[in-house]
């Protein structure tokens, strides 16, 4: 990946860059920041290579401060099945989000049709114009902060502030400087972007914000641009949930939960 990184390591410490910046501030990360660097820690933490995260919760305590911070794992359950894990996001000695990720060993079955994982295909995206997450791409001579700006976009319907939005989305920057993506950080990257992509207009000066991501997977992505189709609903106590379902080139990757707070937009 040719972009600027989001993160570079000191020590056991994590500097975030402009990449991180989030749309509420630039003060703040992005979710996409969080979950991507909690997904980081969870894999790093894992003790048996023959698993693979079929879950990840991510609980966002509290706005996350664009400041250094340290990851702290803790191994709950190492079974020869199953193995929790628990990162926290500590910042100045205190905890603004946590992920609790749930592996389990890998093992190939034959399965009837019936039983895989149903999903229509989304339309090819090859001969789709890339676009920027915000809009028109930015030219690569001229750099503008944020998570958003480091995403490619190929829309295919929505996103238009209804409640839905299908496109393929394609990350560009590096998670941690030096480093290569692996799928699951890739993934925790993405995690975050559903409820951009089906983002529902409410009116006034109100807008949806997600307290949290719940990631389950089928299994890796096995490609760069990963499909969103995302669905947002709201109801009138002020909570609603946005569900994205991920498919890759070969097909469905995963689903994605975000429980979201009506909130006014700059207060």
């Amino acid at each position: 990946m040719s972009g600027d990184p989001l993160y570079k390591k000191q020590g056991d410490q994590f500097i975030p860059t402009d990449r991180t910046n989030s749309p509420w501030s630039p003060t703040l990360l992005h979710g996409g920041a969080i979950s991507g660097i909690l997904a980081y820690g969870l894999e790093q933490a894992l003790p048996n290579p023959d698993m693979h995260y079929i879950r990840i919760t991510n609980d966002l305590f509290k706005p996350a401060p664009k400041k250094p911070f340290t990851l702290d794992t803790e191994v709950v359950r190492d079974g020869s099945k199953i193995c929790v894990i628990i990162c926290k996001l500590m910042v100045d000695g205190g905890e603004v989000a946590r992920a609790t990720g749930l592996a389990a060993k890998v093992r190939d079955v034959e399965l009837p049709d019936y039983a895989l994982c149903q999903a229509e295909m989304p339309p090819a995206h090859e001969d789709l114009p890339i676009r920027g997450f915000l809009g028109e791409k930015t030219s690569p001579d001229i750099y503008v902060p944020g998570l958003n700006y480091a995403i490619d976009v190929k829309l295919i319907s929505g996103f238009d502030f209804q409640g839905k939005g299908s496109a393929w989305l394609r990350m560009t920057s590096p998670l941690i400087e030096g480093e290569e993506n692996s799928p699951l950080t890739y993934m925790g990257l993405l995690s975050d972007f559903g409820n951009g992509l089906g983002q529902a207009y409410l009116g006034g000066d109100n807008a949806c914000i997600n307290a949290d991501i719940n990631l389950s997977l089928y299994r890796y992505p096995e490609s760069d641009w990963i499909h969103l189709n995302s669905i947002t609903q709201v109801q009138t106590q002020g909570f609603g949930t946005t569900e994205t379902t991920f498919t890759d080139e070969k097909g469905v990757v995963g689903k994605v939960t975000q429980s979201l707070i009506v909130k006014p937009f700059f207060g």
